[in-house]
């Protein structure tokens, strides 16, 4: 099985996730069976100076489940149009959270119908997540 993670830089397994899937600097594609894994840039490798683009990045892969930390209501339905299904990270571990995964003990990610589309603030300013905005804080 293929799984996939954003990363913050290529670390193989001990690579750190990084807390928003769309703004994630890579993506670690793991497989589950031989402990291989590839680190994918977050960019169009057509466009890469256009910046992210997790949908050009991923698109084409042959995914079993993304596993996240957090991801919008847009990034979500854009991921399962590509028809990858969507897990919540429950450690910010890869390994730990592959052994989840296998284990089928990761919940899916649920579209989140907020104000914004699934960004973390609604139009007052408010934040109704429970995850750190701050780059230098990826863990959970």
């Amino acid at each position: 099985m293929k799984v996939c993670f954003p990363v913050i830089k290529d670390a193989g397994l001990q690579s750190s996730m990084y807390g928003h899937f769309t703004s994630a600097p890579f993506f670690l594609e793991v497989d589950t069976d031989t402990g291989e894994s590839t680190a994918i840039a977050n960019c169009d490798t057509s466009a890469p100076a256009a910046g992210c683009n997790p949908f050009k990045a991923l698109a084409g892969r042959r995914l079993d489940g993304v596993i996240v930390d957090g991801v919008g209501d847009g990034g979500l339905e854009m991921l399962n149009m590509l028809g990858y299904r969507v897990f919540e990270a429950q450690t910010a571990s890869i390994q730990e959270n592959i052994d989840l995964f296998l284990k089928q003990e990761l919940l899916a990610v649920l579209k989140m119908n907020s104000a914004e589309a699934g960004r973390c603030g609604d139009a007052s300013g408010e934040s109704g997540c429970d995850h750190s905005h701050d780059d230098e804080d990826h863990d959970h």
